[in-house]
């Protein structure tokens, strides 16, 4: 194992952030050949439409009674038809959606899906973790397992394909798709139904506020998987084996949060290592997490087989990578991502000409 630790960081960062979050934004918005695998693509899409036509369907009903069908009645009959699309087909005219914050949180989603789908159907096996802790001695813990339990619960529609509340949202997030949503109502209504721009800037100023006003980041399936690691940290009993059941059992999010606890990260910064397309930042991740091999293992074989890539030499070829290092050594590659997300990006911008692959 080479000792260029910064090395390894740039070239771990470059993969991570700069091919497969990049090659997202792209495949969610341009046509066919460049796209991610049919299923990414059209899993995201849906995503992102059922997320859209949410927030439109709360402001369009929060701004219908401010054009009554007595002053406005084409505006109030387009606002109230549910077949009547409006925002999107504005949207689509622009590149505002392409934001790569919100493509890497449905591409999380969607890898989440995949590993559900890849656990079997048995919703106990899958739960079993959290249907124990909801029993636990402890009081925060058994409240917090319920809730995630909840929160849960918001991923599957009723034909156990993903969903995604808006709760689900980081708050960022949020706050930008309820403008953007607004914007094109607003041009809808000044362009197409002539209304006078203070008058459209009123209406459709209060409704998103009181959209934003309504929402709750911590209610959200990470912030509830984060409080229940806490407390198990807390009282010394988050290890490596309830990291490992955590993925098994409980599924990305709560596994996530182990790692990223356990690592001294973010979410966010642990799922951009963990996606690093030559497999070498889920061993990085789990070597600082202090799993054992065995532990490692079961993980990296859950995680491979979910992406339908569990073969003996890839496999081999991760062990080798959570051999070469040690606790210490990864956690110093690792702590690159530690630091403000502004400049893990311009260090991958910085290191993409000149940085070279490993063999």
């Amino acid at each position: 194992m080479r000792e260029d630790r910064h090395g390894d960081a740039a070239r771990l960062l470059h993969a991570a952030v700069g091919r497969r979050l990049a090659t997202a934004v792209t495949d969610l918005f341009l046509p066919g050949e460049h796209r991610l695998t049919e299923w990414h693509r059209t899993t995201m899409a849906a995503l992102l439409d059922r997320l859209l036509r949410s927030v439109e369907d709360d402001l369009r009903a929060a701004l219908a009674p401010s054009f009554g069908p007595d002053s406005h009645p084409a505006l109030h009959a387009a606002l109230t038809a549910a077949h009547v699309e409006i925002v999107r087909p504005i949207l689509d005219r622009s590149p505002v959606l392409e934001d790569p914050d919100l493509t890497a949180l449905l591409l999380r989603r969607v890898e989440e899906h995949r590993l559900h789908r890849a656990a079997g159907p048995t919703a106990t096996i899958r739960h079993g973790l959290l249907l124990e802790l909801v029993r636990d001695s402890d009081t925060a813990v058994a409240e917090s397992a319920m809730a995630l339990l909840i929160a849960q619960s918001r991923r599957l529609d009723r034909f156990q394909e993903p969903a995604i509340a808006s709760v689900e949202l980081p708050a960022e997030i949020e706050h930008r798709l309820v403008w953007t949503t607004a914007a094109a109502l607003r041009c809808y209504l000044i362009l197409r139904h002539g209304i006078a721009p203070g008058h459209a800037d009123q209406a459709i100023g209060e409704a998103a506020m009181a959209r934003l006003a309504a929402f709750d980041e911590g209610d959200c399936l990470e912030a509830r998987s984060s409080e229940l690691v806490r407390r198990l940290e807390e009282l010394g009993r988050l290890d490596g084996a309830f990291t490992c059941r955590a993925l098994i059992e409980a599924g990305l999010p709560l596994f996530l949060a182990c790692l990223s606890l356990r690592c001294g990260l973010g979410l966010d910064a642990t799922w951009e290592v963990l996606c690093d397309p030559r497999g070498h930042g889920a061993p990085l991740l789990l070597r600082a997490a202090g799993l054992n091999r065995r532990q490692a293992g079961e993980v990296l074989v859950t995680l491979s087989s979910a992406a339908g890539a569990a073969d003996e030499e890839s496999l081999s070829k991760q062990l080798q990578v959570f051999d070469g290092y040690s606790d210490a050594a990864a956690h110093a590659v690792l702590r690159l991502w530690q630091l403000d997300p502004a400049y893990r990006q311009a260090v991958a911008r910085l290191t993409a000409p000149t940085s070279a692959e490993p063999s």
